[in-house]
């Protein structure tokens, strides 16, 4: 007799052990997320100069009017875990009034989104100006901001 109470003691506690790690697990899967985001590296000719990713604060790149020459680029590569191949993607500057001064156009996943420094800086009015991503993932034409441009 006494032997199958200690048994049920045990199986018992057994119970309650696994109902436990049952609880947590299922408590820690609800809460845990794996989601990809996305991330842009932005090139000042062939050097890299910025990264971002959806969740940076401070996205503002400063350029020195003085020091630009007539070949600079800006060149954006965004990235995301979605593939396309023959998607068309792009990059606008807009001024504060949603003015469109350069865009830079480019196809699939990576694609480098070249944009003039030059042209810019000559079409420019004020800055600070807003670089906008699209592409065929996007919903509804939804633009997302990569980075803000000032000319000092």
């Amino acid at each position: 007799m006494k032997i199958k109470k200690e048994y049920k003691k045990q199986t018992w506690s057994k119970m309650k052990k696994t109902l436990v790690i049952i609880i947590l697990t299922v408590g820690l899967l609800n809460t845990a997320k794996a989601d990809t985001i996305d991330y842009w590296h932005v090139f000042y000719n062939e050097t890299k100069i910025k990264e971002f990713n959806e969740n940076s604060k401070n996205m503002e790149i400063t350029l020195k009017v003085k020091e630009i020459k007539k070949t600079d680029s800006l060149t954006i590569r965004y990235f995301r875990d979605v593939y396309y191949i023959d998607c068309e993607a792009k990059v606008e500057i807009e001024d504060s009034l949603k003015f469109v001064l350069a865009k830079g156009i480019g196809i699939g996943r990576g694609a480098s989104l070249k944009i003039s420094v030059f042209d810019l800086l000559v079409t420019a009015r004020k800055s600070p100006f807003f670089a906008y991503y699209y592409d065929c993932a996007t919903r509804d034409r939804e633009k997302r901001l990569v980075f803000k441009v000032e000319f000092k």
